[in-house]
């Protein structure tokens, strides 16, 4: 244990920097509603909950204004953000909706899944179930298609910031 551990301050702020010490991945999920793309941005998504069905998941905060909308959603398209979308990060978390899609090249699977192009992967979701998580909500997804044919390396978040990952090759 580190010398300097200590009981940390418990509240929301103290939650979430302690949390932003922890990378993860930067997601978009996404699908046409009412003949309009719809895309929301995530860093709590989780893959692996299960290989048997496959499923995954993510936390939402509950004071999301797009989830209410996409959970009515058949399919959800789950773009891993890549170095590709270094520039366009800010314009996809924007709280409004109606830019986030500006300049980013989109695909649509047949069941109404909406991706980005150039992604590390794409997972083709289909919501199962939601729980509550405190100011959270919690969607497991099952999913039903899916590609890691993606060439260029993602995108992480820590410490609030984005940043593009490399290559590190052990011996």
């Amino acid at each position: 244990m580190p010398s300097d551990f200590a009981e940390w301050e418990s509240g929301p702020q103290a939650a979430r920097g302690l949390f932003a010490a922890y990378p993860s991945g930067v997601v978009t999920f996404g699908a046409v509603i009412d003949g309009v793309d719809v895309l929301m941005l995530a860093s709590s998504f989780t893959v692996g909950v299960s290989y048997d069905p496959p499923m995954c998941s993510v936390a939402i905060q509950k004071s999301s204004t797009t989830w209410p909308t996409l959970a009515r959603a058949p399919r959800l398209g789950v773009s891993a953000l890549s170095s590709a979308h270094a520039g366009s990060v800010r314009r996809l978390g924007s709280r409004d909706p109606r830019n986030r899609t500006a300049d980013v090249s989109l695909a649509r699977s047949p069941g109404g899944a909406v991706f980005l192009e150039d992604a590390t992967a794409w997972f083709e979701c289909v919501p199962v179930r939601e729980l509550d998580a405190g100011d959270h909500t919690v969607v497991l997804l099952e999913v039903v298609g899916g590609s890691n044919a993606g060439t260029t390396p993602p995108l992480i978040l820590h410490r609030g910031v984005v940043h593009a990952t490399a290559e590190i090759v052990l011996d």
